[in-house]
């Protein structure tokens, strides 16, 4: 591309080109950015003759990108991080600070930070806003590129190289039971005697890029069908399946606070903590604790709001009683 050509570039155009590839739509970008349905399809234009590409097709579920598109996203991208650092202040002001952030963290991890977190916000950042939700079942990153989050959390193996990664700690799960469990006077149990009855499971999916997913195959190849009776991120559900005989297989953090919880209710059995079977230690890689990460897009990696709110979150989970520190 000649100077000229360079020249032809502004940032409006910049910024409809990766709103277009985040929302897959010409009016939903338009929508997001405010300007008319028209407009936004003229810069379009513009690009596609600028660099002489279609960049979009038109699909039933909306527009997918090209080759080009995509390779012009990912150089895109961080032009557009850098000229936001311009433009952000160099000390950070709480007080005033009205922001909004969505994390992506399932309620078991929650239970880590989540009380802390609300109260230092109420008194340092009144004016932050936060939305928090589960994992759904796709790639636990395409939320963090797109731009619909903006910090995850999970027990995680490796990111991609635009993702940027700490280690929080290690967690270990947990199994619990109510006294109307066949296994309830039992001090341990084998992996045979946990799934010759009902399990419900409660935040633990075995997503490909989840640490347990290698000791699952493992235990697969074993022939032990670890498959839960009942898959839910409902704690009501979760915790009637209990009262009802099943095993819940979860967070350390979950099983104290269903311990914690349903101890309070009246007529519930007793329930208690057991740990997870030896079966399963002696084929995980990480022997029952299993590492914890925060992970962010490289575009939100010196801002300085996004870097205070991370930096909280890190230091209330290590404080919590089920969060193992690293060394």
């Amino acid at each position: 591309m000649q100077l000229n050509d360079v020249l032809k570039l502004d940032i409006k155009i910049l910024v409809a080109f990766v709103t277009i590839m985040e929302e897959g739509s010409v009016s939903r970008a338009a929508d997001r950015l405010g300007v008319t349905q028209p407009a936004l399809s003229k810069s379009l234009q513009k690009l596609r003759d600028l660099f002489k590409d279609a960049l979009f097709t038109r699909q039933a579920y909306g527009l997918s990108p090209t080759a080009k598109a995509t390779e012009l996203n990912d150089l895109i991208l961080p032009i557009l991080s850098s000229l936001s650092e311009l433009m952000t202040p160099s000390v950070l002001d709480l007080k005033s600070l009205t922001r909004r952030f969505r994390l992506r963290v399932d309620e078991g991890d929650l239970e880590n930070f989540i009380e802390p977190l609300l109260a230092a916000l109420h008194y340092d950042a009144p004016g932050i806003r936060l939305s928090t939700s589960g994992w759904g079942e796709g790639s636990q990153f395409d939320d963090l590129m797109s731009g619909h989050a903006d910090i995850g959390i999970m027990r995680i193996k490796g990111t991609p190289g635009n993702i940027r990664s700490k280690l929080i700690g290690y967690m270990e799960a947990c199994i619990v039971l109510s006294e109307a469990h066949p296994l309830f006077h039992q001090d341990e149990i084998s992996l045979e005697e946990l799934l010759a009855h009902k399990t419900v499971t409660h935040h633990l999916r075995n997503h490909q890029e989840s640490t347990f997913q290698n000791t699952a195959n493992k235990l697969k190849l074993q022939g032990y069908d670890i498959e839960p009776s009942l898959e839910t991120d409902s704690l009501m559900v979760t915790m009637q399946a209990i009262k009802r005989g099943m095993a819940l297989v979860a967070s350390r953090s979950i099983g104290e606070l269903f311990t914690d919880v349903m101890c309070e209710k009246k007529n519930f059995y007793p329930i208690k903590v057991l740990p997870i079977p030896k079966e399963v230690i002696e084929a995980d890689e990480y022997k029952g604790r299993h590492p914890i990460h925060i992970f962010w897009h490289e575009r939100s990696n010196n801002d300085l709001a996004h870097r205070w709110l991370r930096e909280k979150i890190i230091h209330f989970m290590r404080e919590s009683p089920w969060m193992h520190t690293p060394e």
